[in-house]
């Protein structure tokens, strides 16, 4: 990369970025993207409510807790097992329909805030790569749930240890804060993708598979509270714009603008030099990425005679 290239990746003015006409036109498309996604998560949720009224067996329920993240940047303390990024909130809400005392079948839409910073790494490499990123998670889950005991009726218990396996689709957008302003870091390709001979950009909306489980407890005969953590297996590496590897930065400035240069090899930030890394060098590792929710939820019959009712019976003698 010369010295002009790096001198332009480092002062020119937020408002001179070149923008090519690809990156504006994938910036619209993601406005209206999310807006439709809620809209199809909204009527799919409200339908099952709807045919599920007379069954006597379907809740509605409320979720709230946090939300973390598992991947090329998340920091690792010696003090922790696996790698998890820093803790952000996490609400939602589903509808469950109970067809057997020991299943459910849960639709729930549930949103999340994660982030991942190398300055929080206890690795010199790391903290050199200087790589971070922010993200909002809008997830639509259809989920089987599996009690461990019976719960609920006259016969069941009250509370019980329960796992769950699924299908979701979420909508993600990655960004990164550079000179005190956030930018969308797809449509800029920071790692080469759009130009001749890379791949293209990565969806921004993706499929996972969401697995763990959770404690049940009935409160009532109406009601249930349940403390849940769970993880989603996703099928891409780009959760955080990091999976591939560094791109030679002049050819990556030409191709996808000064600003994708800038994002994408900044090491030059902590260092006050121009990067070194070579190209093909790599920039994450081989695994995908994962995120997680940690939630308690609350959830409650939505008709008097409706699920934990039924099941109770009346008190024998």
């Amino acid at each position: 990369m010369n010295d002009a290239t790096f001198t332009a990746c480092r002062k020119l003015p937020i408002e001179k970025f070149p923008k090519s006409r690809n990156h504006l036109k994938q910036s619209k498309l993601n406005t209206w993207r999310l807006p439709k996604y809620f809209a199809v998560s909204m009527l799919l949720l409200f339908q099952l409510s709807f045919f599920s009224l007379s069954a006597q067996d379907f809740q509605f329920g409320l979720s709230a807790g946090l939300a973390h993240y598992q991947g090329d940047l998340t920091p690792k303390p010696a003090w922790l097992p696996v790698a998890i990024g820093e803790l952000g909130p996490s609400a939602g809400f589903f509808g469950r329909w109970t067809h057997k005392q020991r299943m459910a079948l849960r639709i729930g839409l549930q949103f999340g805030q994660i982030s991942a910073s190398d300055a929080q790494s206890n690795s010199p490499e790391r903290i050199l790569r200087n790589l971070s990123f922010q993200t909002n998670l809008f997830e639509l889950s259809v989920i089987e749930e599996i009690n461990l005991f019976e719960f609920g009726g006259r016969f069941g218990k009250r509370f019980t240890p329960y796992g769950f396996l699924g299908v979701a689709g979420f909508y993600f957008n990655p960004k990164a804060e550079y000179q005190g302003q956030l930018y969308a870091l797809q449509p800029l390709g920071t790692e080469g993708q759009g130009m001749p001979g890379f791949p293209q950009r990565y969806a921004l909306t993706q499929l996972a598979i969401p697995m763990g489980g959770g404690l049940k407890f009935l409160i009532g005969q109406h009601s249930t509270l349940s403390l849940e953590m769970g993880g989603r297996k996703l099928f891409t590496d780009y959760l955080d714009d990091v999976g591939g590897n560094y791109v030679d930065l002049d050819v990556l400035a030409a191709g996808n603008g000064t600003l994708a240069a800038a994002l994408s090899n900044r090491t030059g930030e902590i260092t006050g030099k121009e990067p070194t890394t070579q190209p093909g060098t790599a920039r994450g590792g081989p695994h995908k990425d994962w995120y997680f929710f940690s939630t308690i939820s609350f959830s409650w019959d939505l008709q008097g005679n409706g699920l934990n009712s039924k099941m109770l019976g009346c008190p024998g003698f």
